[in-house]
């Protein structure tokens, strides 16, 4: 059981996922499933997800070694990908490879940066520029939500408290992942630095999660009465909780990020 995402914000990329890993007996321990790797041909991150943490750890650093190589073409990386999943997947024969999906966060200029879905042996899909990426057990959740929480380009900041909160939702809905942190990889644009974010401070910005989900039936239960003919308390409350919420919103700071493009 994992969900990862991918997300772009304005001047940088990034991708998240839990940190439980599940073995097959059921038995939960604290991993970190994404990778990254700075090279020649740009900055690239890896989020991983699969019934096999091991192997998927492994094809994702794969990968990236596939794409530091000086004659991968940074313009075109996809056969660089396929080529290092149908290898992998070819080692099992006839038996099924375990299920595997992967979100590839790539930088190789200022003004080209994008995010993949990739799922062995063949499956590379380049997404649209405004377009995230969800892959593990988040995407029955993550699908519905994705649209109406992130709307238009973002600083990373706010984007960042936005992945927050998807990642709280998810957990939510799924046991195997409530109690495990957030790992975060970005990557700048300015100058393709690579970093992690503290796992504390993911979870200050996702401990904000409950007070959206309050705000959200604040206006669903205002929105049933008469324009106008709205209970004065319900008003007053409303604007309080919301000075309460925004005063805890603005508190949420990614020091592990200092210096890049919209922190």
């Amino acid at each position: 059981m994992t969900v990862a995402l991918g997300m772009t914000a304005m001047g940088s990329i990034f991708v998240c996922a839990d940190s439980h890993v599940v073995s097959t007996d059921g038995t939960v321990t604290s991993g970190c499933k994404l990778s990254g790797k700075q090279c020649g041909n740009g900055s690239f991150a890896i989020a991983n997800a699969s019934d096999d943490a091991n192997a998927a750890s492994m094809v994702a650093k794969e990968i990236l070694d596939e794409l530091s190589k000086s004659t991968t073409d940074k313009w075109n990386i996809e056969p660089a990908i396929k080529n290092v999943m149908q290898s992998w997947q070819s080692g099992y024969g006839q038996v099924a490879a375990p299920s595997m999906q992967l979100v590839l966060a790539a930088s190789v200029s200022k003004q080209n940066r994008g995010l993949y879905f990739c799922s062995p042996p063949n499956t590379v899909l380049r997404k649209d520029f405004d377009e995230s990426v969800v892959i593990g057990c988040g995407g029955q959740v993550l699908d519905a939500l994705l649209p109406e929480v992130v709307r238009g380009p973002l600083r990373l900041r706010e984007a960042l408290i936005r992945a927050a909160y998807l990642m709280y939702r998810v957990k939510k809905e799924h046991v195997f992942l409530k109690g495990s942190d957030t790992d975060v990889l970005v990557i700048g644009e300015e100058n393709g630095d690579i970093r992690f974010t503290e796992r504390t401070e993911m979870a200050q910005a996702e401990e904000l999660g409950p007070d959206m989900d309050f705000m959200l039936r604040y206006c669903y239960l205002m929105l049933g009465f008469v324009q106008g003919q709205e209970p004065l308390n319900l008003w007053q409350g409303f604007k309080r909780k919301y000075k309460e919420v925004r005063k805890k919103a603005d508190a949420i700071t990614f020091p592990s990020l200092d210096g890049m493009v919209g922190t």
